[in-house]
Formats: C-alpha cells, structure tokens, sequence
C-alpha cells in the first residue's frame, strides 16, 4: 500500500512539474472586426457576446457603447480578464489581465491556455451569432418598404445548372452550418451544444483527408464554388442513464453565385456507440456530425444530383 501511494505521489509531483514548466505563448488578439459586410445593429451583437460567453461560465459586462468586458477564473486559481470590442461590422477580442498564467508584457507571451480557453469564448460568441441569423458575411440588411410592412430578408432564387467538374477546384463553406428556416431542432442543442460549428470542421476534414479540396471560409465570393449546408431537424431524446436516441437531419447542395449543380438529403442516427453510457448529450450529437460529415466528404468525392445518405431511409 505505501509503494502505491508513492507512486500517486510521483505522478502528481511529475504532473505538477510539467505544468509549471509548459511552454509559453505569444498573446493572440482574436480579430473578427470584419465578421459582417453589411451594418448589423449593435445590440444584437450585444447580446450575442454575452450570451457566447455565458455558454463557457465568462461574466461578461457591458463597459461603454462598443465594449464589453468579459473574465472567468479557471479551477480556482487561473484567472482571465478580455475586452470585447464591438461595432455594426464585427468585434474583437483583446488581453486585458490575467493571473497565473505567467503573463510577460515585454514579449507579450503567455500560458497556451489562455489562447485556448479565448478561442473557445469566440466559438461561442460566433455560434450565438449563428443561432440569431447572422452566419458571418451571410447577413444583409432587410429593406424597410413601408412603416406597415413587416422586413424581410432577400431570398435568393437558385438555378439548375450543368454537371461540373470538381477535379482541382476548392470548394468553400461557412465556418458555422445554419440552421435552415423552420427547422426543427430540440431547444437543449441550440443552447447546449456547437452542432453547426461541428459540421462545418468535419465535413472541411473528411473531405481534405480524401483528398477533396474543401476549405473553411468567412466571406464567399460569387465566383467561388460554395458547399451551401443546412441543419433541418435534430432530436436529443434520451440520456446516458436510459439510453440515447438522437438524430440530425441536412441538406446541402453545390452552387456557384445563383447556379445550383447538385444537392443532398443526408442524416444520422445514434444510440451513443460504445461507451455510449458514459457519453454526453452533446458528445454523442458530435458523434453524428462527424459522420455526417464523412457522408458529405465522400459525396462530394463523386457528386450527383438528389442524394439521400446516410440513415434518410430510417426517418420519417
């Protein structure tokens, strides 16, 4: 018994060690101030950075018209301090005070942690933003007709064109999937978990690693061959306790400027997989995004027009 506890004792002096001397990095200014084309009315983006930042257990304030502050302090001991700076195009994240996390102001280099836990509080405020309608450079702003006449966005009308051929193209997509008008998607997943963000990476991955050139982009132009995706049903039935029932459901199609090639039907359903029992809701929801993921990748290796993958069949 003692030689066991001596040996607890050796990994967490071990662990301990390594933590103390982890490597430092420089300070990154996380930079979305060009995140919309068009004005966007401050106190949507308001709301969505308080709410991106509550998702992660950041307190976040509001400071003045254009900034707010936001902290979180880490296990007890590791605390975060960040300016969010805001405007109608997009905001900014920028250092403002830390502790622990061995903060040199004459090199600007700190804990990896700190780049860390500030990339995933831009996530989520970029998730929040999503979630409202504005999916990075997709918003526009709708035109006020008249006084009576309720605002409307501009539906763009998409038309049927030849086959096409992929071989050397890249092919873009949003960095959050949207969710698609009158979606049905469980309340607990739009709060609780990153579905679109999800998506969007594994389907970027999966293609990349077969060898199909997909890249993640902000602003898509309308002479870029663009992989339009959308989330169209998601169910998060049952627990680890019971047993997980969860599915979603996309669609997806192959479009350049107004011209449309092929589109897709795909969805994936999932009682958790091994281990399930110890699996999250939302782990298991990742689990299904990554396989939908892989069902896009190898669609889009050979496209063809009205495709149904995945589990369509099972789902009514």
């Amino acid at each position: 018994m003692r030689s066991i506890f001596r040996f607890g004792f050796l990994v967490l002096v071990v662990a301990v060690f390594f933590i103390g001397c982890a490597k430092t990095s420089s300070v990154q200014t996380f930079n979305d101030s060009g995140y919309f084309q068009k004005s966007v009315p401050l106190s949507k983006i308001e709301r969505a950075i308080k709410a991106g930042a509550n998702r992660k257990g950041w307190r976040a304030r509001k400071v003045k018209r254009g900034l707010i502050e936001a902290d979180i302090l880490v296990r007890g001991k590791y605390f975060v301090a960040v300016n969010i700076k805001y405007n109608p195009y997009g905001y900014k994240i920028l250092y403002a005070n830390s502790r622990n996390l061995k903060y040199n102001p004459a090199d600007n280099s700190i804990h990896p942690s700190y780049n860390k836990w500030v990339s995933l509080l831009e996530k989520n405020i970029n998730y929040e933003l999503s979630n409202i309608g504005m999916n990075n450079a997709d918003y526009t702003e709708p035109k006020i007709i008249s006084k009576k006449r309720k605002m409307k966005h501009k539906k763009v009308v998409y038309k049927k064109a030849n086959a096409i051929n992929l071989e050397g193209r890249t092919i873009y997509i949003r960095p959050m999937v949207q969710y698609a008008p009158n979606s049905r998607v469980a309340r607990n997943i739009k709060e609780e978990c990153t579905v679109p963000k999800a998506l969007a990476e594994s389907i970027a991955k999966y293609s990349q690693a077969i060898g199909v050139d997909v890249e993640v982009k902000d602003r898509i132009g309308k002479n870029d061959l663009e992989l339009i995706v959308k989330i169209e049903e998601a169910i998060s039935a049952g627990n680890a306790f019971v047993g997980h029932r969860k599915f979603i459901v996309i669609s997806g199609m192959l479009v350049k400027g107004k011209k449309i090639y092929y589109s897709f039907d795909a969805a994936r359903l999932s009682g958790g997989g091994y281990f399930g029992a110890y699996r999250s809701s939302c782990s298991v929801l990742g689990r299904i995004a990554r396989a939908l993921g892989k069902d896009v990748a190898n669609w889009l290796s050979n496209p063809y027009d009205k495709a149904m993958m995945g589990d369509t069949q099972l789902i009514r």
